[in-house]
C-alpha cells in the first residue's frame, strides 16, 4: 500500500456511511408516510395544504378517497374544492374562509360535499392560517374527517324521537277526547234517557266547551278569533232533523 492510497479509505468509508444513512432516512420517511396514510384511512381523515398565492392544494391520499377519487387522479385547487361543496353550504363555507383570511383565526365547521357519483358526505373540517412575518396569509392547512355515519345516526335518533313524540301526543289526545268528549256525550245520553233534560243539556254544554278548548290546543291557535277557523255555515248534524226547524 502506497502513501497516496491511505487517504482514500476513510473517504470511501465516509461516503458508504452517508449512503447507508440516506437509505435509512428514506426508508424511515417511507415508513412514516405509510403509517400516517394507514392511520388516516382507518379514521377516514384527510389533510390539505392550500397555498393561497398559487391556488394550489396538496391533499393526502385519504382526502382524495373522501372526495371519491383515487389518490393523485385530479389536480386539487380551491375552485375544485368549491365545486364539490354542496350548493346549500357553499356560501357559508366561503364566508368562513373569508373570515379566517381576514383575521388569521383558525376555523371549524361541518359541511357537505357531493362526490362525482352524486353521493353526499358530511365532513368535519378544521383549519389554520399560516402567515408571513408581516401577517399576510400564505397558506391554509387543516384536516377533514368524514362524519357521515355519525351525522346520519344523529338525524335518525332525532327522527325517532320526533316520531315517538307524535305517537305519545296522539295517545294523549285520544285520552283527552275520551275523557272530555266521549264521556261527556255518554253522560248526556244517559241523562236524556232518564228524562233529565236539564242535566243532559248541561253535560252537552260542558262537552262543547271542552271540545273547543281541545281544538284550540290541537291547532296551536293563540286565540279563538282566528277567521280561518270560522265556518261559513253550521255543520249538518243528522241531516237537519229537529235542529233546523
Amino acid at each position: 500500500m502506497t502513501a497516496h492510497e491511505h487517504p482514500t479509505e476513510p473517504l470511501q468509508e465516509q461516503l458508504a456511511q452517508e449512503r447507508a444513512a440516506r437509505r435509512l432516512a428514506e426508508q424511515q420517511l417511507a415508513d412514516l408516510v405509510a403509517r400516517v396514510d394507514n392511520a388516516q384511512r382507518l379514521a377516514t381523515m384527510g389533510d390539505y395544504d392550500w397555498h393561497v398565492a398559487t391556488d394550489t392544494n396538496t391533499w393526502s391520499d385519504e382526502l382524495y378517497r373522501i372526495y371519491g377519487y383515487e389518490p393523485g387522479s385530479i389536480e386539487p385547487s380551491y375552485a375544485v374544492f368549491l365545486e364539490h361543496v354542496h350548493p346549500d353550504d357553499r356560501e357559508r363555507v366561503t364566508e368562513v374562509h373569508r373570515h379566517a383570511y381576514a383575521t388569521g383565526q383558525p376555523y371549524e365547521m361541518i359541511e357537505r360535499i357531493v362526490r362525482p357519483d352524486g353521493e353526499v358526505r358530511h365532513l368535519s373540517s378544521n383549519g389554520q392560517v399560516v402567515c408571513d412575518a408581516s401577517g399576510t396569509p400564505l397558506r391554509f392547512r387543516g384536516t377533514c374527517i368524514d362524519v357521515t355515519e355519525r351525522v346520519l345516526a344523529e338525524q335518525e335518533r332525532e327522527e325517532a324521537a320526533r316520531r315517538l313524540g307524535e305517537v305519545q301526543q296522539r295517545r294523549r289526545q285520544a285520552s283527552e277526547i275520551n275523557d272530555n268528549v266521549v264521556q261527556g256525550l255518554t253522560a248526556a245520553l244517559y241523562a236524556g234517557q232518564l228524562g233529565d233534560h236539564v242535566r243532559a243539556a248541561d253535560y252537552v254544554q260542558q262537552t262543547l266547551a271542552a271540545a273547543c278548548r281541545m281544538m284550540t290546543e290541537l291547532m296551536d291557535v293563540p286565540g279563538a278569533g282566528d277567521p280561518t277557523l270560522v265556518r261559513s255555515r253550521a255543520a249538518d248534524l243528522g241531516g237537519g232533523s229537529g235542529l233546523d226547524r
